[in-house]
């Protein structure tokens, strides 16, 4: 389970009315005991956490004052990374005589002496942040929220706000909230909070709070609804209503990827990482055949391996992964056989390390899954097994009959492209976990180009959807396929395969594009006859989806087909829009 990180508010939360009950305590030492990260997150002053319980004994970091006040206990030092407020402001809020209370960084009062605070601010023209909560009036640095000082205190720490479960019940948790990888409200919890929240537990106060730690210590998230920001989308099913996923399906179980050779497995797994990607998960792939070099064009995502004579330190990667917070793609290509495998084995030994103290990566993609668990490869698979029991792993082969029984059993969930030989269907209907028995294996053969079949196993999400075949209509990739871009950017097409252009008269200047490259040279010298020629047939769409695989291209192409330009302005607005293309294309690779 990738959410190790527990953030946890106070008042309303652990506590009520100020008192945290000795069962709440015993339920954090047994969080901390199973290796959980403990923060703390109160509107409190610093000074009086002491005086509640040992906090500074169970959390990493203790962050009060609304997030404008951090201690953390293990090097006991106590930052304020926002500021504080301005000794002006101070002196006159302490002139008010009334009830307001001084923390390091921050002052606090009640409603309605808010009113003489705004004054203040507005007299001086001092920059502060005045929160609510509850009826209390908190005036703070500007930028300080629970939601930053968490952020800090998590990158200070070297930890990811991806891996954080958040828990309240009041407005000033709204910020942790949406730092959180998962929001949950305890049922007390103030109407807005319990909208806002993933999950609502059935429980208040530190009775709540009990609940959703047993349930963690368990390995099990409560069932909870996926912000609509977060969802990965697969595509439509047959009905046409929109397939999703939530993305803890991916990082909190494991997946099988099975089709038969060129039928889009990779780029499925490359859709997939990509909105991962998007929603800031970092992911590490295992690329032995060089298809996921185009990713790279997202950031803080790099390709590791395919330029150099040998593979990088493993020991450096891990660095990577653990403190650079970048998504690694270990493009193996120029290896040989063994050096891969020998690689691979001692990647996966090194990563328990990391998974355990950090929780990172989010998720492990291994492309070509069989090539690495043959029967050479047993010791690797038991590797993977091993590192694959906290999920997050997604296997992607043809070849599921080279799998041992013991790694095709450990997958959750599957996806699969067309499978095209009924001895590969009847391994997996042999192999796949009971609860998936309900999946049609039969409608495999059946699959298009533009399908495939999900067949997901147990999950907490909330309206998940059901086992069956997707449609991949309107989900495209972000990159480049690079196999194809390798294949056509530049290299000689066969001259069955080459562009002939239409012209009413023999051109020697005119010659057939044999790649991209060519045709977007040739393109600036047509007639403008010519070009509205093809694009009235479609030629132009039709070559660069079938022949190139461009379907980005081909949609731009269209789109400027459909517009109301005359002529040189058509011409020259198409000879840009492959030209563009083309450079961006040229990048990836």
């Amino acid at each position: 389970m990738h959410l190790n990180i527990l953030a946890l508010d106070l008042d309303g939360t652990l506590a009520k009315d100020g008192i945290v009950a000795d069962e709440t305590w015993q339920a954090l030492r047994n969080m901390k005991a199973a290796g959980f990260v403990l923060i703390l997150v109160t509107g409190r002053r610093l000074s009086v956490i002491p005086g509640i319980g040992p906090f500074d004994e169970i959390c990493e970091a203790v962050i009060a004052e609304n997030g404008a006040t951090i201690y953390f206990p293990r090097s006991d030092t106590t930052v304020t990374p926002f500021g504080r407020l301005a000794p002006e402001v101070i002196q006159k809020l302490e002139g008010l005589g009334r009830e307001i209370e001084f923390g390091v960084a921050i002052a606090a009062t009640w409603i309605p002496h808010d009113r003489e605070v705004l004054h203040i601010l507005s007299d001086t023209g001092y920059a502060a942040t005045v929160e609510y909560n509850k009826g209390a009036v908190m005036i703070l640095p500007p930028g300080a929220t629970k939601g930053s000082g968490l952020k800090y205190a998590l990158e200070e720490l070297g930890y990811s706000t991806r891996n954080v479960i958040a828990c309240g019940d009041a407005e000033n948790d709204r910020s942790m909230f949406e730092q959180a990888d998962l929001s949950v409200a305890v049922a007390n919890a103030i109407p807005a909070i319990r909208d806002l929240a993933d999950t609502v537990l059935n429980q208040p106060n530190g009775a709540g709070s009990r609940q959703m730690m047993g349930q963690l210590l368990a390995g099990k998230i409560p069932p909870y609804r996926c912000r609509p920001q977060r969802r990965i989308q697969l595509g439509q099913n047959t009905e046409g209503d929109p397939v999703c996923l939530s993305p803890f399906n991916l990082l909190d179980s494991n997946w099988g990827i099975v089709g038969s050779s060129g039928t889009g497995k990779s780029w499925l797994a490359g859709m997939i990482m990509e909105q991962l990607l998007r929603i800031g998960y970092q992911v590490c792939v295992i690329d032995p055949e060089g298809d996921y070099r185009s990713i790279r064009a997202f950031p803080r995502t790099i390709v590791l391996g395919s330029d150099f004579s040998s593979p990088p330190s493993v020991g450096d990667v891990i660095t990577l992964l653990e403190y650079a917070r970048v998504s690694i793609i270990l493009d193996l290509t120029l290896y040989k056989r063994d050096e891969k495998i020998t690689y691979v084995r001692e990647f996966m030994q090194a990563l328990s390390g990391i998974r355990a103290k950090r929780g990172l990566p989010h998720w492990f993609l291994i492309d070509e899954a069989h090539y690495f668990c043959h029967t050479e490869g047993e010791h690797l698979s038991d590797l993977f097994l091993e590192n694959a029991q906290r999920g997050g792993f997604t296997f992607v082969t043809y070849y599921p009959d080279a799998l041992p029984k013991k790694l095709l059993q450990g997958i959750d969930h599957w996806m699969f492209t067309q499978i095209n030989h009924q001895a590969t269907i009847n391994v997996l209907r042999k192999n796949i976990r009971p609860q998936e028995k309900s999946c049609d294996l039969d409608e495999l053969r059946q699959l298009n180009a533009r399908e495939l079949y999900l067949c997901l196993g147990d999950t907490p999400q909330l309206s998940a959807p059901a086992s069956g075949i997707v449609r991949l209509d309107g989900v495209n990739r972000s990159t480049q396929h690079v196999r194809h871009l390798h294949k056509y950017l530049l290299a000689p097409l066969p001259t069955d395969k080459q562009f002939y252009f239409h012209v009413s008269a023999p051109d020697p200047g005119v010659r057939p594009a044999a790649s991209l490259w060519e045709f977007r040279q040739a393109l600036p010298k047509l007639p403008v006859k010519t070009i509205k020629f093809h694009l009235e047939r479609h030629d132009f769409e039709k070559w660069l989806t079938e022949v190139i695989h461009d379907d980005e291209l081909a949609r731009q192409v269209r789109k400027l087909a459909g517009r109301p330009v005359k002529d040189e302005q058509l011409k020259e607005a198409l000879a840009a829009t492959v030209a563009n293309r083309f450079d961006e294309l040229e990048s990836l690779i």
